[in-house]
């Protein structure tokens, strides 16, 4: 028989260490300045937003639950940065817009800790940092891309150079690395959870296993058709990430979910401090990038590929084993006691969807590969926009919802990732038998 624990996409660390939460089902008519579809970071920061800007009549609905899809289900790591590359978003924009959208997210990172301060979130966050690891030792391409973050971004990256790498982490696999100053990680689903206090604290609603049926104008505002019941809102804000693609097909048809894969293994003790003496959250300068920190009870989660496939959590566990193995030899035939996945969603243009159609929907999504402070900016950004103030939000006007191909684009994708992996192994076996 197989339980949620043994199939896709399986039952993730974050929800057997927060514990089961119930939820309020929407029933009946309510009633909402603001609605807000999607209770995953996004969504559950706009309507924060809102709320310290003074707006009580926030409701937020979700078919899960707040943090059930990925913004509970991903890495913890909070850091910089969009998926878009640094380097691509200066070709495209320029320095000075480039550099000024970047700070907004480093912006974000601090936001994202100043609220675990305010609302005395409990979400086991470490402030040891996000140290990225250079796999193909190339101390001078690693030194020249951080100059030009820095030069060109603002963005300040700490060097550690291979000799003090044995100070965060041990592997033969490395060269140096450089840790992003302010960066940290954390339990992503108990901070979720803990916004969403904030937000009924505040005097909103916030429903669970609510699946929303249909969005439709009704009048100047909007009906929102749940199984139980409806939310009748004046304005609505679309944020359901790559789980839902079939509400607003003129947004969501721009959307690519892409799966990954993560895994915990058993308590280590003190094992783990002999791999992880700096309590860093480690990933490294492939394409197709491993991505892994320490727990609290001593366990190793370890993350990484991306693919079109849902997997189970049985075959996840043996991807992820395999991946450790080759960076931490000494970790072999170490069990896995949680393996799980999930769907991210990207846009072909890799920045997230950020604005508002032309019938007045809302949208924050698109938020793959590098959510935590994206979504914290997004919402930010929308709460700015629905209380008069636009501004920070056209910037996104270059990055509109295009088509992402279906299921075409989806075997692109795919292709395109392998060829990425198999770009990276050409590279290691070359560099590596010089």
């Amino acid at each position: 028989m197989k339980t949620p624990a043994n199939r896709w996409p399986g039952q993730s660390w974050y929800e057997v260490e927060a514990g089961a939460r119930a939820w309020p089902v929407l029933a009946g008519t309510v009633r909402a300045e603001v609605a807000v579809v999607g209770a995953g970071l996004a969504g559950i920061s706009t309507a924060l937003e809102l709320i310290e800007k003074g707006c009580r009549g926030v409701v937020v609905v979700d078919a899960l639950e707040p943090g059930g899809g990925a913004s509970g289900r991903n890495g913890g790591f909070v850091f910089a940065g969009y998926s878009l590359a640094g380097d691509a978003l200066l070709a495209q924009i320029g320095r000075e817009r480039a550099a000024r959208m970047h700070g907004w997210t480093r912006d974000a990172v601090a936001r994202v800790r100043g609220r675990i301060d305010r609302y005395a979130i409990e979400c086991q966050v470490s402030d040891a940092g996000v140290l990225l690891a250079d796999w193909f030792d190339e101390p001078e391409v690693l030194s020249a891309w951080a100059g030009r973050m820095k030069r060109d971004l603002g963005f300040d990256l700490e060097p550690v150079e291979r000799a003090a790498m044995a100070d965060y982490v041990r592997s033969a696999r490395y060269g140096g690395g450089l840790l992003e100053p302010g960066s940290f990680h954390f339990q992503p689903l108990r901070y979720i959870r803990g916004l969403a206090d904030a937000i009924l604290a505040g005097g909103g609603q916030v429903f669970g296993q609510s699946p929303v049926r249909a969005i439709r104008r009704q009048g100047a505002g909007w009906c929102i058709e749940c199984p139980q019941g409806r939310i009748v809102a004046d304005e609505v804000v679309l944020a359901t990430g790559g789980y839902d693609r079939r509400l607003v097909p003129t947004v969501q048809r721009a959307l690519q979910p892409v799966a990954t894969y993560v895994a915990v293994t058993e308590p280590l003790g003190e094992r783990l401090d002999a791999f992880l003496p700096g309590g860093v959250a480690v990933y490294d300068t492939r394409f197709a990038f491993d991505y892994y920190r320490p727990l609290p009870d001593s366990r190793l989660l370890w993350g990484g590929r991306i693919s079109m496939a849902a997997r189970s959590p049985g075959a996840i566990r043996r991807l992820m084993r395999r991946d450790l193995e080759r960076v931490f030899p000494g970790l072999s035939g170490v069990r896995f006691d949680h393996a799980w996945g999930g769907w991210m969603s990207y846009a072909r243009h890799e920045m997230p969807l950020l604005g508002r159609t032309a019938e007045g929907l809302w949208h924050a999504l698109a938020f793959g590969g590098h959510g935590m402070a994206p979504t914290t900016l997004a919402g930010a950004i929308l709460a700015e926009a629905l209380t008069g103030k636009p501004e920070r939000l056209d910037e996104f006007s270059d990055w509109p919802p295009r088509w992402a191909g279906g299921v075409t684009g989806r075997l692109v994708g795919q292709l395109i990732y392998w060829r990425a992996q198999l770009r990276d192994a050409w590279k290691d076996r070359r560099l590596r038998s010089q």
